[in-house]
């Protein structure tokens, strides 16, 4: 550790003091103890990392680069109120940040400078095309504007043609695995459907999650499924991904921008950086997270998983739709229970109800783990279970004892290890799942 450095962030050359004191940095405003920098010319004293701060940096979560300020006056801001986007923690500005003065943007120091937020990138690779599909036939609609009636995309084999007639059956998109509506492109030879608006999905995008250039593929290379990285489900559908770092968004996922306003809460959400030390639980589920939206205004939080619940659907053999609903309103009962599991709930969790069934149910119990896992031909939302102590069923799709983490059915006794989800090839599911329940 040197003696004597000259930093970037102060004009005169800082000391080593090798003396265990309390101080407050002048760089962060944070508390400390133990040895410092300290400046002889002027009282100024930081932590040993605050000493090495760059006058300049450029991450993932900012188009423009941010300059280090030493502090900020009240009257440059549109409001005294200032939060770290990266954080959504408040910014003390009389002390150091990083600032861009074009958006009227502040970070924290050390939210700014985290490595794994650095935009290395130049931009997009160019070597990949992004447009997905070219077009084969169209045709001028009643609206007087153009439309591709047929079309050929980069991830089927055959021509899609569009189609302005729902589907009796209850087909999933291949791209969002969500059920299919107009508009859609189908193929003529074989049971796969887009969504127009997945059809469009560009094949690369940058995202705030990550640091490297996002592709679009058709599947994961080497597996039939992935774990989403933002909401940590399971997916077989398209996946934005860096085979670099093994991570994969999925459709849902990759279309949620940073700062969103969502029906469950009053104010604006803005996403949290995965890379922050915090971890909180989410204000719907429960579950503790990193990857989180954060309101600015009180402490509710938001995770990907529930940020992209479906507003309506549909659950097993009902005609009539459940809705997501964020409080129970019933005060007259003091119990509260969901109707497929017949467990307890918790009333100010979030929950889908049909008023015309009077039923209630978990998020997870009527969607089930695999929702977003198109070949799954089973009737019921499977949950996923841990049988480490007790394996008392075998596996539907190997035949094995099931032990460990494993989806079971709710309703009947169909089980399936959480690898075979995995493993299994697109004819094996279709052949096993088609035929159960």
């Amino acid at each position: 550790m040197p003696l004597t450095i000259q930093a970037e962030s102060h004009a005169h050359p800082l000391t080593l003091v090798r003396r265990s004191v309390s101080f407050t940095c002048d760089a962060c405003g944070k508390e400390g103890k133990g040895m410092f920098y300290l400046c002889a010319v002027c009282p100024f004293l930081v932590h040993l990392e605050c000493a090495s701060f760059p006058l300049t940096v450029k991450h993932i979560r900012h188009t423009h680069p941010l300059n280090l300020t030493n502090s900020l006056e009240v009257h440059q801001f549109q409001s005294d109120h200032r939060l770290c986007e990266l954080c959504v923690k408040i910014v003390d500005i009389d002390y150091m940040l990083y600032y861009c003065s074009a958006c009227d943007y502040v970070n924290h120091l050390h939210c700014a400078t985290n490595k794994q937020l650095e935009d290395t990138e130049v931009g997009l690779d160019e070597t990949i095309d992004s447009f997905p599909y070219v077009v084969l036939k169209s045709k001028v609609g009643e609206d007087k504007m153009e439309k591709a009636v047929e079309i050929k995309h980069f991830s089927h084999e055959h021509d899609l043609e569009l189609i302005d007639e729902q589907l009796e059956n209850k087909e999933k998109c291949d791209a969002c695995v969500s059920s299919i509506s107009l508009p859609f492109y189908s193929c003529v030879q074989c049971r796969f459907f887009l969504h127009k608006s997945c059809v469009e999905l560009p094949k690369k995008k940058s995202h705030s999650l990550h640091r490297h250039t996002l592709i679009l593929l058709p599947e994961r290379p080497n597996a039939r499924s992935f774990d989403c990285d933002a909401c940590n489900r399971t997916c077989n559908g398209f996946t934005y991904c860096c085979d670099k770092c093994d991570f994969d968004l999925d459709v849902h996922c990759s279309l949620i921008p940073d700062k969103i306003n969502h029906d469950g809460h009053e104010h604006q959400l803005i996403l949290s950086s995965k890379y922050t030390s915090y971890l909180d639980k989410c204000s719907s589920c429960d579950f503790n997270r990193k990857v989180l939206f954060r309101c600015a205004d009180c402490e509710f939080t938001l995770d990907f998983k529930c940020a992209t619940l479906p507003r309506t659907i549909r659950y097993g053999p009902y005609e009539q739709s459940f809705v997501l609903c964020y409080k129970d309103e019933d005060s007259s009962s003091n119990e509260y229970f969901c109707d497929i599991c017949e467990e307890e709930r918790d009333p100010k969790k979030w929950f889908y109800y049909c008023a015309d069934l009077n039923f209630s149910a978990h998020p997870d119990c009527i969607l089930g783990e695999l929702s977003y896992v198109k070949s799954m031909r089973h009737e019921h939302p499977l949950k996923l279970v841990d049988k480490s102590k007790v394996a008392d069923r075998l596996c539907d799709e190997c035949g094995s004892l099931c032990y460990g983490l494993t989806y079971k059915c709710i309703n009947c006794n169909f089980n399936l290890h959480k690898w075979c989800i995995h493993k299994t090839t697109e004819q094996t599911r279709l052949a096993k799942f088609a035929g159960h329940a």
